[in-house]
């Protein structure tokens, strides 16, 4: 089995653009050939990643380090010697600002004027201001403006925070695409510093990767319960707005090729239908076939902005209909807003077509999620 220890490598099949030109959105279909390799995976899984950092930014580290990148290290997690450049580029965080290396950095500060505000932002009573301060800032920005003596790799990189994992949702099954996984990954995209900056394992996978030849470690993390009925005949209804949508294309293919009864329903979201309808020529299939039923939100193609809840609560009589006769209702995308406002709307919708208060519409959602009924994976 793979993991995190020892992951399978990868390479990139193919990579397409979804969104299409006049979109404000890099959004990208990404093919992974798994080469009929043993890896097992449920619709609902999420893939593991583990990213590499841009070759640019490990360069600018090993200037300021003024090393070439070949000297041995000792990597203190691993309880193994690593050459620095590897080191700087698989495992090791280079982004996220920490205390231990602030500390380093203040610490080897030859600036009076700078060594005296760094250790003012490490004072216990200014912990707010310090994390305000590194906000603005990432740990190159740091790097670059600091005036340090030269700081011993190794030192240095004990320090680092490591490189994590990133989690996808599998936007293909097993059954459809035996030796390929699919993902759906939006480039995400900040400005820093006055400066355009990249995620890590976004720019990674959708820019820095070339196809058939980079080599990208990934295994499975299991979603329990987030994976589609045993029941064929069960009734799904899918809520995944953006880069949400993944699993369900999944779901999808799963349930044609066991050619499952069970009606489907898709509430897919995004801003512009002519720019940003992910999968629209697979979804629209299934919809003319009566396989899906497809209800779409695009917040800027009018005045006032619609959202997938605004179509959840238009449908809401049938809606109602369908989680009375049991059907799995599932969420995916957005945890800080949208996961929130839907559910905001499903009380609502239990409340008004159910005739309850709104105390018992709580109380029933509640209980569909305790008899996994109603299933979220939001982040």
């Amino acid at each position: 089995m793979y993991s995190r220890l020892e992951p399978l490598r990868a390479k990139i099949k193919y990579r397409t653009l979804l969104n299409k030109p006049g979109s404000t959105k890099e959004t990208y279909h990404i093919c992974l050939d798994l080469q009929n390799a043993d890896f097992p995976f449920q619709v609902g899984d999420s893939l593991a990643v583990l990213p590499q950092n841009d070759p640019i930014y490990v360069e600018n580290f090993l200037q300021i380090l003024q090393a070439s990148g070949n000297e041995k290290i000792f990597d203190t997690r691993k309880n193994e010697e690593v050459e620095l450049k590897e080191f700087l580029t698989t495992r090791a965080n280079l982004s996220k600002i920490n205390t231990a290396c602030l500390q380093l950095l203040e610490k080897n500060c030859v600036s009076v004027e700078q060594k005296s505000e760094l250790q003012a932002l490490l004072h216990p009573d200014n912990k707010a201001a310090l994390l305000e301060y590194i906000k603005e800032k990432d740990l190159l920005d740091f790097c670059k403006i600091l005036e340090v003596t030269r700081i011993p790799p190794s030192e240095f990189c004990a320090t680092l925070s490591p490189m994590l994992p990133r989690f996808y949702s599998i936007a293909s099954s097993k059954q459809a695409h035996p030796s390929e996984i699919h993902l759906t990954v939006a480039l995400f995209t900040f400005t820093q510093s006055g400066e355009k900056k990249f995620g890590v394992a976004s720019h990674f996978l959708c820019k820095l990767s070339k196809e058939n030849a980079t080599e990208i470690p990934i295994y499975i993390q299991k979603n329990h319960g987030f994976t589609l009925p045993e029941d064929h005949e069960t009734h799904i209804i899918m809520v995944g707005p953006g880069t949400g949508i993944a699993p369900f294309r999944a779901f999808l293919q799963e349930r044609i090729h066991h050619n499952a009864p069970g009606k489907n329903w898709l509430f897919f979201g995004e801003r512009n239908r002519q720019f940003d309808f992910f999968y629209e020529e697979y979804f629209q299939e299934l919809a003319q076939k009566e396989k899906l039923r497809l209800d779409a939100a695009f917040s800027r193609d009018q005045g006032s902005k619609v959202y997938v809840q605004h179509k959840m609560y238009e449908n809401r009589k049938e809606l109602w209909s369908w989680i009375q006769e049991g059907a799995l209702l599932y969420v995916c995308g957005d945890a800080s807003r949208m996961a929130k406002d839907v559910e905001a709307t499903l009380h609502r919708i239990i409340q008004e077509e159910g005739n309850l208060s709104e105390e018992h519409a709580i109380a029933y959602l509640k209980a569909l999620r305790k008899q996994k009924k109603y299933l979220l994976d939001v982040y």
